[in-house]
This record gives structure tokens, sequence and C-alpha cells, in this order.
């Protein structure tokens, strides 16, 4: 089981691929077109673009000090 919500990870990919070949298919619509009735993710795992997925009492400087000591800092 993956994202211990009951799906295995097999089960996340084909989640993920239906996400995409929905978003796509939207795009080429009228409504795509104009942004809006965006079709809603299936996969527990999707979260909508420009939302964040955590949470901490670190600054963003501080955030990249950690980050940076385990090589993971976004490129300045």
């Amino acid at each position: 089981m993956a994202g211990g919500d009951g799906h295995t990870t097999t089960d996340h990919l084909l989640f993920l691929a239906v996400d995409e070949l929905r978003t796509s298919n939207w795009m080429r619509t009228k409504d795509g077109a104009k942004g809006r009735n965006r079709p809603k993710p299936i996969s527990p795992l999707a979260t909508p673009p420009g939302k964040r997925t955590g949470q901490t009492d670190k600054s963003p400087a501080e955030v990249i000090a950690v980050l940076s000591r385990v090589g993971a800092a976004p490129a300045a």
C-alpha cells in the first residue's frame, strides 16, 4: 500500500495518468482556453496547483539552510 490510503502504487500511477489525460483533453476545449471548469483530480495524492502541502514555522532562509545540508537546496 502506498500513501496509507488503501491504494497500491499501481493504483496511484493509474490515477495520475488518468488525471493528466483528463487535463490534457480539457485544455483543448473552450472551457480550457478560458481557464474554467477544470476537471477535479481523482488521485488522492494530487494537489491543486499552487497549494502548499506542508507546514513549517521556519523562515525561508532556515529552510534553504536545512535543504542545503541534505543536498536538496533549490537553485538560487
